[in-house]
């Protein structure tokens, strides 16, 4: 089985250590940098979607971006497939006062009705599923569970890739992009799952990998 698929990417933090430490990774270091380009792009993302009350943040992990989607007095459902790390969640939700509830589930299979929440939003997720068709499946479900309004992050590894590719090489590493798609194929799969892109959305410079699809039903 692929290390990345969508099986393996569901039982990655069903333990109370590595949920600890994944609660904890973007508070000091160069994780908290990417934590504040990140927040800055969805917070400035929110601030600009219409008719948007209610968000579902899935995989949610440890709830980091509870303030920002929580903004407005906006709902917000966390889901994650771990229980451990919900746990992590619904604390910070208590701490930021947000109208929010936690719930256990697979983002393959949400357990909500069709169009439960105005927008879906999940972040750092697709980039660890190699195969096409399960990202639509992902992406399918997504466009099940919202109203209007999805918005996914998306890493665009083949842009610079020689460059990417030499600087990994030159650290020892072995550049993991051979199986990720093209911005177009992403854009593609998307539209392939019923959406229409309405705007993607940098978290950096040009060569940041890091994007935003600000996707809409089509």
């Amino acid at each position: 089985m692929s290390k990345q698929d969508i099986k393996s990417y569901t039982s990655r933090l069903q333990n109370e250590t590595k949920a600890k430490k994944y609660a904890d990774r973007f508070e000091s270091g160069p994780h908290k940098r990417i934590d504040r380009r990140e927040q800055r792009a969805v917070r400035k993302i929110f601030s600009d979607l219409p008719d948007c009350r209610s968000v579902l943040d899935v995989p949610s992990g440890a709830g980091r971006f509870i303030e920002t989607l929580s903004q407005g007095g906006r709902r917000v459902i966390e889901a994650d497939v771990a229980f451990e790390i919900l746990e992590y969640a619904r604390d910070r939700a208590t701490k930021a006062r947000a109208e929010a509830i936690a719930i256990q589930g697979d983002a393959s299979r949400l357990p909500l009705p069709d169009g439960a929440v105005d927008c879906v939003f999940s972040n750092r997720l697709l980039h660890h599923i190699l195969k096409s068709e399960e990202r639509k499946l992902l992406l399918r479900e997504f466009h099940r569970v919202c109203s209007r309004w999805t918005v996914v992050s998306f890493f665009n590894y083949k842009g610079f890739s020689r460059v990417r590719g030499l600087l990994k090489r030159l650290k020892g590493r072995t550049p993991p992009y051979t199986n990720q798609p093209t911005q177009a194929e992403f854009s593609a799969e998307a539209a392939e799952s019923g959406f229409r892109v309405k705007t993607i959305v940098p978290t950096g410079m040009p060569w940041v990998s890091q994007k935003y699809f600000v996707l809409e039903k089509a």
